[in-house]
This record gives structure tokens, sequence and C-alpha cells, in this order.
């Protein structure tokens, strides 16, 4: 296992729906030239995934499905990084994979992250190539525990790198880099 990497929790959808909320202008400007995208966004319901993919994607990962979520920390010079990976085995020899980044400077991301301490179900959203809602999965939150302890790594790893010196881009970019799906 990698540093800050966390045991990987396993679960199963428990549901699904095609109901689901219109993106928010500037989420949807960030995610309509990207083919695959995984974001966290703050609604009335806790904290989401915002998954942008292809319908083909969207409807493999219909019906029941394995799911893992683990989320990493990683320590770099310019910044901690927060990574969180989403795989759905819904093929499971090329399962899709996702990953989402927290920058814990930003007070936004850092209280979406810290927000699923707090719930029993993580939610999936996902959109298509149009940024139409094609589905929505609910899945049991195994690694919540997880998420303070993190947060409070990150904290004191932040709290050690000189504001001048903090750089959130260079960090993910070599985090990216060093990682794979």
């Amino acid at each position: 296992m990698r540093p800050g990497e966390r045991e990987p929790k396993h679960f199963y959808s428990q549901g699904e729906s095609s109901i689901g909320p219109p993106l928010p202008p500037d989420l949807a400007e960030f995610l309509k030239d990207r083919l695959f995208a995984c974001v966290t966004m703050a609604t009335n319901n806790g904290t989401v995934f915002v998954i942008k993919a292809p319908n083909r994607e969207i409807e493999s990962v219909r019906g029941r499905v394995p799911i893992q979520v683990r989320h990493e920390l990683y320590e770099h010079s310019a910044a901690p990084v927060i990574r969180t990976v989403i795989t759905i085995y819904d093929q499971p020899d090329s399962p899709l994979a996702l990953e989402s980044f927290i920058n814990i400077h930003d007070e936004n991301q850092r209280a979406d992250f810290s927000a699923l301490a707090n719930q029993d179900q993580l939610y999936l959203l996902f959109y298509d190539e149009g940024l139409r809602h094609q589905l929505n999965k609910a899945v049991s939150n195994k690694a919540k525990e997880d998420i303070p302890q993190i947060l409070d790594e990150a904290d004191r790893l932040y709290k050690a790198i000189p504001e001048e010196n903090f750089d959130f881009d260079t960090a993910k970019a070599a985090i990216m880099r060093q990682t794979s799906l």
C-alpha cells in the first residue's frame, strides 16, 4: 500500500434512480469538455459525487454492482492531497475507475470531504456527455470513520508548509503522475 492509503472498503450499490438535480452552471462549465470526471458537490443531502461519463459507461453500471471507495492521503512538499478513488466493478476485468481530489486549503472542498464523515450513504450522480442526468446510485459509506483521521493528518501536513510554498495544483499533478486508475 502507498503512504496514506487506507484498506479498501467494498460494498454494493443499494439503490438507483434517474431523478437528479441539474448541474450548477459553474460545474457544468467545468465538466463540459471532459470525457470522464468525478467531483464532490455539496447538496441538502450531504456531499455527493458528480460523475461525468459516456452514456455507454453509465448503462454498464446500472443494477447491482460491487463498488469500492477508498480515500488516500498523499504527502507532498507543495501540499497534502486527498484522493478518493471510486471503482465500479461492472466489468470485473475492466472496472470503471474514477478519482476525485480534495484541496484542504479550499474551504468548500474541505467541508465537502468532512461532511462524508456524517453520511451513512454515498450518492453517485451520473451525467452523460451532454450533461444530462442519467443515474443515481446510493451505496453504504463504509469508510466514514476514516475521514476525521485523514483530515487531521492533512491539517498537520498543511501546517508544516510555508504559505508561500503552498501549491495544490503542483502537488495534485505529481500525485496523478505517481498513481494510476
